[in-house]
C-alpha cells in the first residue's frame, strides 16, 4: 500500500507539473439582466454579454466573441467582436449590433431601408445571442455557448454609405447650394469609393460642355456663404490651362472658382481629396479615370509617443501613418529617430478600445519587446496579430524607413 500511495503521489505531482490541455464541454452565457428592457441602440454605447470561462485544464488566454440572430436556431447569424477579446464579460459596441440587425433584416442601402421601413421607424425586435470561445490556433478548443435573448431591441440605419460633396458652378447652372435645390444637385455629387468609406476622398465623372468648366465645391447645401471650397478665399474665378489631359491644384476653404477656358468639352473625372483638411487637393482628368484612394495603417510605439491607438488620439496619429498610395497592399513610412531603444508595432485602424484595439499586429502575439537585429542596417521579418514590438537599439541618430507588405505579412525596416 505504501508503494501504491507513493506511485499515486508521484503521478499526482507529475500531473500538477505537466497540465494537459482539455477540450471544454461546458460554456455558459448568462441570461442578460436587461433582457426584458426596451433598448434603443445608440452609437457609442455597448451591449453586455457575460459568460463563464471554459475549463481548458491549463492556464491560458482564450478569446471571446459572439453571434446574433433573429431566430433561435441561428439559421442566419452575424458575427460580433467585443471591445476586448480576452474578457468573458463581453462589451459589444451597439453600433455593431445595429449593423448586424440591418444585415439580418436584408437592409443593404438607403433604398432598401426606406422600402422595408416606410417612415424610417424600426420596430423592436427579439434578438438572440450566443458566445464563442477558443484558444487562437489551437484545434479543438472552440466551444459555443447556450442561446440567450434581448427581447426588445430597436436598431437604426447603420449601413455605411459613401459620403459626398457637391460640384457647384456653370455645368449645373449656378442654381444655388441650398437644401431646396437638393434634387437639382443629386447628379452633381462627388462620392467616396464604396471600398473607402470614411476616406474623405470624393470623385465623380461629369459631362461638361466647352465654355462651362467653371466650378467650386460645397460640402453642405447651406447657402452661398458657408461650406465652400475652391482655389482662393475671395469670390473670384481663376483661369487655368488644362494641358496634358490632367490638372492638379491645392484647394482652400473659400469661394474662388476654378475656370478652364480651353476645356474642349466632354467627360471630366474630378477628384477632391479632403483626407487632410490642411492639404486639400483637386485632380481633374480628361475622360473617365479610375480613382485610387490612399489607405493607411498606424505606427504604435516609441516613435509615436506610445499614444493609445484609439479614436481620441486620431490627431496625434496623423503624422504616424504608413501609406499605400497605389492600392498595392504595401504600406510605407519614414520618420526621424534618435539613438537609443526604439520599439513599435502597428494597428490597422484606430478604435474605441484604445489599448485593447484588436487590429494591432507586430512581432508576436504577446505584449512585449522582441529583440531584432540588423544586417547592413536592414531588418526583415514576418508579423502576426498581436502586441509584440519590434525592438532595436540604435547607435546613431538617423531616419527609419518602414515597409509593411500585407500581401505576405512581412515587415522591412531600414535605418539611414
Amino acid at each position: 500500500m505504501a508503494v501504491a500511495c507513493a506511485i499515486f503521489g508521484l503521478a499526482s505531482c507529475s500531473q500538477d507539473r505537466d497540465p494537459v490541455l482539455q477540450t471544454p464541454t461546458k460554456y455558459v452565457l448568462n441570461v442578460p439582466t436587461m433582457q426584458d428592457q426596451y433598448i434603443d441602440l445608440q452609437a457609442g454605447n455597448v451591449l453586455e454579454l457575460v459568460s463563464s470561462q471554459p475549463d481548458y485544464g491549463v492556464a491560458t488566454i482564450a478569446q471571446y466573441s459572439a453571434q446574433m440572430s433573429l431566430s433561435e436556431d441561428f439559421a442566419t447569424a452575424y458575427d460580433l467582436t467585443p471591445a476586448s477579446k480576452t474578457l468573458a464579460r463581453m462589451e459589444i459596441p451597439q453600433s455593431q449590433v445595429a449593423l448586424g440587425l440591418m444585415e439580418l433584416l436584408g437592409v443593404t442601402d438607403e433604398d432598401t431601408f426606406n422600402a422595408t421601413f416606410p417612415g424610417g421607424e424600426i420596430p423592436y425586435k427579439k434578438v438572440y445571442f450566443r458566445g464563442i470561445c477558443e484558444i487562437p490556433d489551437v484545434e479543438g478548443s472552440k466551444i459555443t455557448s447556450n442561446v440567450v435573448a434581448y427581447n426588445n431591441i430597436k436598431g437604426y440605419f447603420a449601413v455605411p454609405v459613401p459620403g459626398y460633396i457637391y460640384l457647384v458652378g456653370a455645368p449645373e447652372g449656378w442654381a444655388g447650394p441650398t437644401e431646396s435645390n437638393a434634387e437639382h444637385y443629386a447628379p452633381w455629387r462627388l462620392f467616396e469609393p464604396k471600398d473607402a468609406i470614411g476616406s474623405n476622398v470624393y470623385s465623380g465623372v461629369f459631362d461638361i460642355p466647352a465654355g462651362s468648366a467653371v466650378f467650386r465645391f460645397y460640402t453642405e447645401l447651406t447657402g452661398w456663404e458657408n461650406d465652400s471650397y475652391g482655389y482662393q478665399v475671395d469670390d473670384k474665378a481663376t483661369d487655368f490651362d488644362f494641358d496634358g489631359g490632367t490638372f492638379t491644384s491645392a484647394v482652400v476653404k473659400g469661394k474662388g472658382s476654378f475656370s478652364f477656358p480651353n476645356w474642349p468639352g466632354g467627360k471630366m473625372t474630378i477628384t477632391l481629396d479632403m483626407s487632410d483638411m490642411k492639404n486639400i487637393t483637386l485632380t481633374c482628368t480628361e475622360g473617365e479615370a479610375g480613382v485610387v484612394v490612399t489607405k493607411y495603417i498606424y505606427l504604435v510605439g516609441s516613435i509615436s509617443g506610445w499614444n493609445a491607438p484609439g479614436i481620441s488620439n486620431e490627431a496625434a496619429y496623423a503624422n504616424y501613418r504608413l501609406a499605400d498610395r497605389s492600392n498595392s497592399g504595401i504600406y510605407t513610412g519614414s520618420w526621424p529617430v534618435s539613438a537609443g531603444h526604439v520599439n513599435f508595432r502597428f494597428c490597422k485602424e484606430l478604435t474605441d478600445a484604445d489599448w485593447d484595439n484588436d487590429t494591432q499586429f507586430g512581432a508576436q502575439v504577446d505584449d512585449g519587446d522582441v529583440a531584432c537585429s540588423l544586417t547592413n542596417g536592414t531588418y526583415s521579418g514576418s508579423y502576426v496579430d498581436g502586441k509584440g514590438n519590434y525592438a532595436f537599439d540604435i547607435e546613431n541618430d538617423g531616419t527609419i524607413n518602414i515597409t509593411v507588405d500585407t500581401n505576405n505579412s512581412t515587415v522591412t525596416v531600414n535605418f539611414e
